[in-house]
Order: C-alpha cells, then structure tokens, then sequence
C-alpha cells in the first residue's frame, strides 16, 4: 500500500476535498470534491464532472482508487529566504519596508501575521553573560537584550566568528 504502481491511478490526498491524480511517476491533474460529494477532475486541457465514488473509480480503472493512495506527502518544504538568509520557520511573514518593526540591516520576521514577536534570519552570536552562545533564527529581543554579531548565513561561518569571540572573551577575563 502506498507504493507507487506504474501501471493504476492513484491518489495522494493534498487536503480534505482534494488529490493529485498520479498514474505512474506522472501527475495527471487534481481531483476535487464538492459540497454536494460530486467530484471533479481538472488537468490542463478538460474539466469532468462525476456523480459519486464509483464512477470516479470506473473512470480511472481502479475499484480501491480511495482506500489505496499514495502516503507520502504532496507538499515539498522550501527553504524560505528573507534578505538572503535561511528561515527553517514554514511560511514566514517578513517585515517589509515601511513597517514599524522593520530594521535595514536585520532580515526580521514574524512566525504569525500581525504578530509583534519579531525574529531575525540567519545565524547568530550572542553575548550571554557566561559566554558567547549560537543562535539560528533567535528572537530579535534577545538580541538586543544581550547583544550580538551577525547575521551570518551559514552555521560554520557563525561558528568561526564564535571561536574568535569567545577566544576574546576568555583573554578579557584574566
């Protein structure tokens, strides 16, 4: 089950009322259900409607077309970028220009619309108390409260300048 057979359609569900159609490697078109449990399938050249379940199953040759699908999921992950840096948050909400927030010179975002909980792209230093730690997306207020270098956009360039600052640090304390 699940496992994809090159010669039968199959479904992979993309939410309650919807499917890829797949026959084999290739996505055939969508598959949707209305209100009323009539389905429709759109692909790039023709719409067709269908009364039910079985005659959805009659058309693609497949009698168990709703219990066999395909389980992986449909949706890919992108890597989100906010002026250049990774943000491994799913659907972030940047802080545009001309929004209060905003900040030139740090790639901000919120993880909720509207939300006043800033965070900053990319990878960072900070300057606790006991020494300086790494960050990954931190909260911008943690970054003002304690101080900070970066952004940084990759973790081995951040853990370069973290060696060196902490190096520092402990020469300063003696």
């Amino acid at each position: 089950m699940g496992k994809i057979d090159f010669n039968k359609t199959m479904l992979q569900q993309i939410s309650d009322v919807a499917w890829l159609v797949h026959q084999g490697e290739n996505r055939l078109g969508i598959l949707n259900k209305d209100v009323q449990d009539h389905y429709f399938y759109i692909t790039g050249k023709e719409l067709l409607e269908f009364d039910d379940d079985d005659e959805v199953q009659q058309h693609f040759g497949n009698v168990k077309l709703f219990e066999d699908q395909i389980q992986n999921s449909a949706k890919v992950q992108d890597t989100y970028y906010i002026k250049g840096y990774a943000v491994e948050y799913p659907d972030p909400f940047a802080l545009e220009e001309g929004h209060a927030g905003y900040n030139e010179n740090l790639p901000l975002y919120t993880k909720i619309e509207g939300n006043a909980v800033y965070y900053a792209a990319g990878y960072y230093c900070i300057n606790f108390e006991k020494g300086w730690k790494q960050a990954n997306s931190p909260k911008l207020a943690t970054l003002e409260k304690y101080g900070f270098e970066g952004p940084f956009k990759t973790e081995i360039e951040m853990r370069q300048r973290l060696r060196q600052l902490n190096k520092q640090k402990r020469v300063s304390v003696k």
